[in-house]
């Protein structure tokens, strides 16, 4: 299932409901779940904690991503556990454009809408930065994402209270999900991948709207550089150097990922908008170029 291209191809009452997959998810993986992490699109719904019309909102999502421990695949009993819950939560694979079955990506419908529930790992066995699917014996995988596990040591916690699908009652459950520094750095990996507009928006939103501001994220990322994970994250500020920052700090918002932003954030127009709104919309790639700057100054000049 192809991304929206535009904020207004997303729903809100899609993106709570992806919070209930993701409350059940956890409710049903026993002692697992402290082995579950968020990343991806869902994320930003609670890395920044204001909520409109203190800010704009966000566009959310129809995905939960979550990376995994691998030792949940290679472990039988654990293994055994997630396939019967997925298929208890009315979860079958997802199928591609070839109309081939995924094993890394399940989906159910609620209320309507079509849920996408996808397992990533980080194999170290796998490393050189290719994304794949990992070989195992059963019809639940994950797909390879190098250095997605680095949000083991960058994550926050927060206690998530929703509805469980198929009328199982309200559950409270401890949500662990990528913090400012994980979140940037693979949403930067991705967007150099896969160019999706909708990683821009992600990547400008929760760095504009970050508790305690730009700054803020700059301190953790300091921080974060003092780490193991110091070459991951500098390769990943550099791609997001590359997409946002042009030599010719005036030129910046001419690239793609400031044209990125505005095009995914003005349900792009195109070429049938007229002159205010072209001025809006090469007014919102300055901002969106100049937020990224003010990140990238103090981390790698």
């Amino acid at each position: 299932m192809a991304k929206a291209k535009s904020i207004g191809g997303y729903d809100a009452r899609v993106t709570e409901a992806c919070e209930r997959v993701l409350v059940t998810l956890l409710r049903h993986l026993g002692p697992w779940r402290e082995s579950v992490f968020l990343v991806g699109g869902l994320t930003p719904r609670y890395l920044i904690e204001a909520r409109p019309p203190e800010v704009p909102a966000h566009a959310g999502t129809a995905d939960v991503d979550v990376v995994v421990d691998i030792a949940m695949l290679t472990d039988t009993e654990a293994y055994r556990t997630l396939e019967a819950n997925l298929r208890e939560m009315n979860f079958h694979r997802a199928v591609n454009e070839d109309g081939i079955k995924q094993s890394w990506r399940w989906q159910t419908e609620v209320d309507g809408a079509t849920m996408i529930l996808e397992f990533l790992v980080d194999d170290p066995d796998r490393r050189g930065g290719k994304v794949e699917v990992l070989p195992v014996e059963g019809k639940v995988s994950a797909v390879n994402i190098p250095h997605s596990s680095m949000v083991v040591d960058f994550h926050k916690t927060r206690e998530l209270k929703a509805e469980l699908l198929n009328g199982k009652g309200v559950a409270v459950e401890k949500v662990r999900f990528a913090d400012i520094v994980s979140f940037t750095c693979l949403k930067s990996l991705a967007y150099d991948d896969r160019i999706e507009p909708k990683d821009a928006h992600d990547l400008v939103y929760c760095l504009e709207h970050y508790p305690g501001g730009v700054e803020a994220a700059v301190d953790e990322f300091l921080r974060g550089l003092e780490t193991k994970h110091r070459e991951v994250i500098l390769d990943a500020l550099g791609r997001l150097s590359k997409r946002f920052r042009d030599g010719d700090p005036d030129q910046s918002y001419r690239l793609d990922g400031p044209v990125a932003v505005a095009a995914f954030e003005g349900n792009d127009a195109g070429i049938e908008e007229d002159e205010g709104e072209r001025d809006s919309r090469i007014l919102r790639q300055r901002r969106a170029a100049d937020v990224v700057a003010q990140l990238l100054g103090p981390l790698i000049g």
